[in-house]
This record gives C-alpha cells, sequence and structure tokens, in this order.
C-alpha cells in the first residue's frame, strides 16, 4: 500500500486550470465558491487528523502511509482553494471558511488525542464517508463542470487508499491481541 501511496502522488498543477468557468447565475456562485471554500478547510482538518492518528501508531510502514495522507489532505486543500477562486468570477463577496468548521476544527483534533485509537479512527472513517465521499460528490454534481471533475477524479483516487487503510485499522483494533494490549 505504501508504494500506492507514492506512485498515487499528484499535482495541483497537472489539472487544467485553463477551463473556463461555467456560467453561473449570482445566487448559485455563491453557494459554489463556499462549498469549495468550506471544502478547502474540512480537507486541512482531514490532514490534521491523519498526523494525530499517525502519532497512535508503533508500524513505520503504517506511519509512512500516513504521512502520505498528511500530504494528500493538504493537496486536496490547495485544490478546494483554487476552485474556489475558479468559480468566483464575479468577485461578490469576501469567503471565508464557516465560522462553526472554524471553531470546530481544533477542538475536534484534541478530542483526537484523548480518545484511544480505536475511538478515534472510527471517527476518522465516519468524516471519510461522508464528507469526502459524499460531500465531494454532491458538491461535483452540484456544479457539473469538467474543472471540478478533474479534481475531484484525482482528489477520489486518494480517498480510496485512506478508506482502504481507514478498515485495515479498524480490522486491527477488533483483533484479540489489540483488545488484550489495551488490557495491560
Amino acid at each position: 500500500m505504501l508504494e500506492k501511496c507514492r506512485a498515487g502522488q499528484w499535482s495541483v498543477d497537472e489539472l487544467d486550470w485553463s477551463c473556463p468557468p461555467p456560467e453561473l447565475s449570482p445566487a448559485r456562485e455563491r453557494i459554489v465558491v463556499q462549498a469549495f471554500t468550506n471544502m478547502a478547510g474540512i480537507e486541512k482538518l482531514a490532514g490534521a487528523l491523519f498526523a494525530v492518528q499517525r502519532e497512535n501508531v508503533d508500524d513505520p510502514v503504517l506511519k509512512e502511509i500516513l504521512q502520505t495522507f498528511v500530504v494528500d489532505e493538504d493537496r486536496h486543500s490547495v485544490a478546494a482553494q483554487r476552485l474556489a477562486n475558479h468559480y468566483d468570477r464575479r468577485r461578490l463577496a469576501l469567503y471565508r471558511p464557516d465560522p462553526a468548521l472554524v471553531r470546530f476544527t481544533p477542538v475536534f483534533r484534541e478530542v483526537l488525542r484523548q480518545v484511544p485509537p480505536d475511538v478515534a479512527t472510527t471517527y476518522i472513517i465516519v468524516g471519510e464517508l461522508v464528507l469526502d465521499i459524499a460531500l465531494l460528490r454532491s458538491l461535483d454534481d452540484f456544479v457539473s463542470d469538467e474543472m471540478s471533475a478533474q479534481a475531484m477524479r484525482l482528489i477520489n483516487r486518494d480517498e480510496s487508499r485512506h478508506i482502504a487503510i481507514d478498515f485495515h485499522m479498524i480490522e486491527h483494533y477488533c483483533t484479540a491481541s489489540y483488545r488484550e494490549a489495551l488490557g495491560r
């Protein structure tokens, strides 16, 4: 899996940013730009969560895999912000991440530091499934544009690796050896 993670790295600059944005109504433009702005914040949070998860594992290969996930999420955040800028044709507002997301981020990161690794992993996998899979696909469908589709194809490819490791971690935390180690 580590080799897949390394081989799957890509650059935001590889996307064809010359694609013109679609004609959006002002209301739709506001929604799209705000959604991508929030996505950038969510992806930063995901990177921070993988960094916390990396702190909780002993296996050096798994640590390296999780480090590639931190890099992936940082790249996703950059891509989301560039998408927000791409669709912000009229400059209708000054977009910032939702204040609730900003307040939630440090609190959630601290929660993951304080709960057992199996609980933290459960939170992470649920977040990956709900936010990255459902949110990204819904946003891509809503925008319905080639620029977004290019980015989402690559982001979803990364997310499939993340989900695979999340399930691997869940399986590990369900083993008798892990439960025994917890009991000590």
